[in-house]
């Protein structure tokens, strides 16, 4: 109950923000950066919608949230075509896998001397075939989050999808991996 508390009242601290950029806006009659701000709210509910459109509770409520309860990272989410994990047979595993992805990369973010730490994740229904890559920049312990990948690549490679990892160092990390679809 305290997380939901704590993403509502984030979203609505986000929202107050954005009614004081724009009422700034058009009180310095900066109505093209008005109308420029407006898209860029709109392309994050947008964006927002496409993650709940996965359709996959436990990973839609993680990504929905995760900017609101987590400081050290930063997460977005891109998603090019709609669709839903649970019209795929093999959804709800890829949907936990994913979900443990962004958990690893998560816990083992550190400290970026207050930039903050960035996971781009990236989900492409195609072709018979689901890509997710995690892209992370800044700072990772790359030492111990070493082990943790190789093993979700590796389970990645035994339910029959192409999996990579690399370049994997403290300031980056790529994990993508292709599952067929069956």
């Amino acid at each position: 109950m305290k997380e939901i508390i704590e993403v509502m009242n984030h979203q609505r601290h986000d929202w107050l923000n954005h009614i004081q950029v724009l009422l700034g806006y058009l009180k310095l009659e900066k109505y093209e950066m008005c109308e420029e701000y407006i898209r860029k709210i709109t392309a994050d509910a947008n964006r927002d919608t496409l993650v709940s459109r996965l359709e996959y509770p436990p990973l839609v409520a993680y990504l929905l949230s995760f900017n609101a309860l987590h400081n050290n990272v930063r997460i977005e989410v891109e998603i090019p075509v709609p669709f839903s994990l649970l019209t795929l047979e093999e959804g709800p595993r890829i949907g936990d896998f994913i979900l443990s992805v962004v958990k690893l990369y998560q816990q083992h973010a550190l400290y970026n001397n207050g930039e903050s730490n960035t996971l781009l994740l990236t989900l492409h229904c195609e072709d018979g075939a689901l890509r997710v890559v995690a892209d992370f920049a800044g700072e990772l312990d790359a030492e111990k989050s070493t082990l943790a990948l190789d093993k979700m690549r590796t389970q990645a490679q035994e339910w029959g999808a192409d999996a990579l990892l690399t370049p994997h160092t403290a300031s980056e990390s790529v994990l993508e991996c292709l599952f067929p679809l069956s």
